[in-house]
């Protein structure tokens, strides 16, 4: 080849099909379930006044506002459990550099 201009991109174009993939490729996956997990724990917050609402158009006064907070009270406690077993699955696989930082 006469043009080193050629012979550099066709070298970075074999380089780039030809190598080996990332050792990360999970990371993304792992990202996604700690997003996850931190969008349900967020959105726990505003279940309890979402449901009291949601039920005091749908039900008689006092007692739509009584089965808002049951049921917004239980979707706040089922979105924290959940959100945090997915943000510990999300970490789990990088726990073991915690020990190298101590």
């Amino acid at each position: 080849m006469k043009n080193p201009k050629t012979f550099l991109i066709l070298l970075l174009l074999f380089g780039v099909f030809f190598s080996p993939s990332c050792g990360y490729a999970d990371m993304g996956r792992d990202i996604s379930y700690a997003a996850r997990g931190t969008s349900k724990i967020v959105g726990g917050v505003f279940a309890i006044p979402k449901a009291m609402l949601q039920d005091s158009g749908r039900v008689m006064f006092p007692f739509g506002l009584v089965t808002g907070a049951i049921r917004g009270t239980v979707q706040t406690v089922t979105g924290v459990v959940g959100g945090a077993m997915d943000v510990a699955r999300g970490g789990a696989p990088y726990a073991k550099y915690a020990a190298l930082a101590l």
